[in-house]
């Protein structure tokens, strides 16, 4: 993972507005991974401030978080003080090799190299694991205030484009040659929150944040356009939820 201290301003925003993740994605988790996330051991890469952390250990999981900024894994701790946690990166996991169930990515592996770090995580899996990288994505193609945010964006942001993250994940895992069986699943959803929310999920992401000077006019912009779309100041934010799980080839009887 690049930029090892890019988050820690964030931590703040980052934990007071950041989505959760829909039942349904864990659902299909579970379906994809071939067993229950009660009583697997889980490796959770780039956990941040413990968002999928708390929702996999709600259903029965034993996690291990790992993140590279030391802020994050601060609020993780005092949001949940009943777990360790581990400062690593995802291309160099401290782990011994075949002690985990499961490694998952929560709105992550887009950080990584991905034939380094999914390598990692075969080593550390067992036979018959499986890899699992999921995300929120914005789905506003055909929303006006969006389209409007995406444009400010492109011309504000150094580097920033809407289609940052569209890319073949599940083939770049097939590619490694280290899995199986690779399936992307998908969902929608939406969420409503005020305005002042809105602008501190804005503020936890880093291509906003890479705005500079600039942010508080980016900003500024922001709450007259979306006054514009959401005149009593509840902000409908609709989701489209990818997940895409990789399996290890079970263990072979000799």
């Amino acid at each position: 993972m690049s930029a090892r201290s890019l988050f820690d301003p964030m931590v703040d925003a980052y934990d007071a507005a950041r989505p959760s993740y829909p039942d349904q994605l864990f659902k299909d988790l579970e379906w994809l991974a071939g067993r229950e996330l009660a009583g697997a051991d889980i490796l959770e890469v780039g956990a941040g401030t413990g968002i999928a952390t708390r929702d996999l250990l709600a259903r029965g999981a034993r996690v291990i978080p790992v993140d590279h900024s030391s802020g994050m894994l601060g609020r993780l701790r005092e949001r949940t003080p009943e777990i360790g946690v581990v400062r690593a990166d995802g291309e160099a996991l401290p782990f011994s090799g075949a002690v985990a169930d499961l490694v998952c990515y929560a709105q992550a592996w887009h950080w990584v190299r991905v034939p380094v770090a999914a390598a990692e995580a075969a080593r550390v899996l067992r036979p018959g694991g499986a890899l699992a990288v999921w995300w929120n994505d914005v789905d506003g193609e055909d929303l006006r205030w969006w389209e409007r945010q995406q444009r400010r964006l492109e011309a504000m942001s150094p580097g920033y484009r809407r289609d940052y993250r569209t890319r073949p994940w599940a083939d770049e895992l097939r590619w490694t040659g280290l899995f199986t069986e690779v399936v992307t699943v998908s969902g929608r959803w939406s969420r409503t929150l005020p305005l002042d929310r809105y602008e501190l999920w804005l503020r936890s992401k880093s291509y906003i944040q890479a705005i500079g000077d600039r942010l508080e006019d980016f900003l500024d912009a922001e709450r007259r356009s979306l006054l514009k779309a959401f005149p009593d100041g509840l902000i409908t934010e609709p989701f489209h939820t990818i997940l895409t799980v990789a399996r290890l080839p079970p263990l072979t009887p000799s």
